[in-house]
């Protein structure tokens, strides 16, 4: 994998897979990109591997996307998973530190079972540089009012609080016992049926896969008047050059 950006190793039935760019804080490059993509080929494909656990190394789980790589959204798409659909073995996420924006994504719809230590961040940082992508995704993950608020006003959200919403199933003091958990129900997992582990997944995604996908559907031309015109606004340069020179950005709708 490019420059082992992202680790793989399989121990026990478990393909550890794990972000290692601690020094760009794990943000999705395209190298990250096409690093995961192939992690999740791996794993969909690789025998010896019944459940799969991600985590990262460093300070950060994931601070999002790299901004600074202007081709970055042809790539970006690459580092979830198809979780629900391709990938019907189980995904374990552990996460700590930032967890921001696309991070954000991996680390929600991109696992199925999330340990985070009590003092993770949460940012759905979009609101803050001025694009966003897809959105259906989030719907069913926080009660509407939660979602809105942290959605709408780009604040960081506690692994704590995370916990209390339902964003994540379990909280942990600190990055030891984030890990020593999220295996322990990675092996869990690793010992039970696995044809039986993936029909209930598959039941359990079937019906929201459909939803979104009929939503996304629906929504397409308005999806599509409402993205393109952010790419190619003031609003998305000023965010791009206001986020990678640590200041707030002055926006003007436009």
């Amino acid at each position: 994998m490019a420059k082992d950006v992202v680790l793989y190793e399989v121990k026990d039935k478990i393909a550890y897979i794990t972000l290692n760019n601690p020094d760009n804080r794990n943000r999705l490059d395209p190298d990250m990109c096409i690093a995961l993509g192939e992690a999740w080929d791996q794993f969909a494909k690789d025998d010896n591997a019944w459940v799969a656990l991600l985590s990262a190394n460093g300070k950060d789980f994931c601070r999002g996307a790299d901004l600074r790589h202007e081709g970055l959204l042809k790539y970006l798409g690459r580092a979830f998973p198809p979780n629900g659909t391709k990938i019907l073995k189980p995904i374990v996420g552990a996460v700590h530190g930032m967890v921001a924006g696309s991070g954000f994504g991996l680390a929600t719809y991109g696992t199925d079972i999330t340990y985070a230590t009590r003092d993770a961040q949460f940012v759905f940082a979009e609101v803050w540089v001025g694009i966003v992508g897809g959105i259906v995704e989030y719907v069913p993950y926080m009660p509407f009012k939660v979602s809105l608020e942290f959605l709408l006003s780009g604040q960081p959200m506690s692994g704590e609080r995370a916990y209390e919403v339902g964003l994540v199933n379990h909280v942990c003091k600190d990055k030891d016992e984030l890990m020593t958990e999220a295996s322990k129900m990675a092996k869990i997992l690793s010992e039970n049926a696995p044809l039986t582990i993936r029909a209930i997944k598959y039941g359990q995604y079937k019906q929201r896969v459909e939803a979104q996908k009929k939503a996304m559907s629906v929504a397409q031309e308005e999806f599509e008047a409402f993205i393109k015109p952010q790419l190619e606004s003031e609003d998305f340069k000023e965010g791009r050059a206001a986020l990678f020179e640590n200041r707030k950005p002055v926006f003007k709708g436009k």
